[in-house]
Parts: structure tokens; sequence; C-alpha cells
């Protein structure tokens, strides 16, 4: 791996909550946004163009949810009180899901008119 420039101890992460490099030093235990004093930033600037990831686009998410009426609040834009049980749920589920499979229709459409959640109105885009 290549050299990152920084002053003994310390190291480059990566911050899955803010999805960024921070530096860490492990003897100290100390860890910051910005490079520690004495880092070389050429060294450091190539190394981290080398081994940081780039996102390669966006990545969407949508989904079709069916309430029962164990939900933690089940009501939804389409029904005030809901009263389907679990397993009557999952079933509705598997038969949307066969019908999305087989290419009768997508997810999107079936989510507007089927989906318990209010992400409905946008073809069930989260």
């Amino acid at each position: 791996m290549a050299d990152a420039g920084l002053p003994t101890g310390w190291e480059v992460r990566h911050s899955n909550s803010k999805n960024l490099p921070y530096f860490f030093n492990a003897s100290s235990k100390e860890s910051r946004w910005e490079p520690p004093e004495g880092t070389d930033m050429d060294s450091l600037k190539e190394y981290m163009a080398q081994n940081t990831r780039k996102p390669e686009g966006k990545i969407r998410a949508a989904h079709l949810l069916v309430k029962h009426k164990d939900s933690r609040r089940p009501s939804s834009w389409k029904e005030q009180n809901i009263t389907r049980t679990k397993e009557e749920a999952i079933e509705i589920l598997k038969g949307h899901e066969g019908r999305i499979r087989s290419g009768e229709v997508s997810l999107g459409d079936l989510a507007q008119t089927e989906s318990d959640c209010s992400s409905a109105k946008k073809h069930g885009d989260l």
C-alpha cells in the first residue's frame, strides 16, 4: 500500500456515517477530520487519489409496504384502520411479487396504488 505521508502512528480511516475519510492515531486514540501536524501533503494527496472510494452515481431505493394490524401504526393513506393479519399481509406481498417478477406490472406502478406508505405517490421511491 502507498505511503499516506502521515506522521508515525497515524492512519487514514473511513467514516461510514459521514462517508468521508478521517485520521486516527491508534496509540493516543485521537481522531480528527484534518490531517495531523507533520503530514506530507503531497504524499497524502497521492494516497487519497489512489485509495478513496469514488461514488459511481446515485443509488435509489423503492418499496411497496403492506401493513397489518400489529404494525407500529396500523393505518395509512388508504385505510384509517388496518385489520389484516401479518400472514394476510405476507400473502398480499407474495401476490404483488409474482406480478412484478412476471413483468405484468412494475414495482413503481403497483406501489402507487397498493402501498400503505406515503411514498406511494412517488411510485414507492424512498
